[in-house]
């Protein structure tokens, strides 16, 4: 991967195949102590990561609406992912059918489809 800077302020980035880039995050407990159990790793797509450098560090404001529809994404995917798991590791047959009903409603399977 090859960043450069032609000394007009953007950024060029030159590779093929998009890429993913790890984030890890440190979410804090209710009582606003962090610890090593809020550990977690976030992927974005290069595309994105750029983009949010290129805002932070160049300052090009241009790239805004590209990385609000990225994190919007991102988050509805982790969104589902939650509903998912929750789904798949309920302790009772109540709750998992209550979070497979949600996740199904939140990737948008229309009701007559569902069994």
């Amino acid at each position: 991967m090859t960043i450069c800077d032609g000394c007009d302020g953007i950024l060029g980035i030159g590779y093929g195949i998009e890429n993913i880039v790890t984030i890890v995050t440190t979410v804090t407990d209710d009582d606003g102590k962090d610890g090593l159990m809020g550990l977690k790793n976030v992927q974005i797509s290069e595309e994105l990561f750029f983009a949010l450098l290129k805002y932070h560090l160049v300052e090009i404001d241009d790239v805004l609406p590209q990385i609000k529809n990225g994190l919007e994404e991102k988050l509805e995917a982790m969104v589902k992912r939650d509903l998912y798991t929750k789904y798949k590791t309920a302790p009772t047959e109540e709750e998992r059918e209550k979070a497979r009903q949600e996740y199904l409603e939140k990737v948008g399977m229309h009701r007559s489809f569902r069994w």
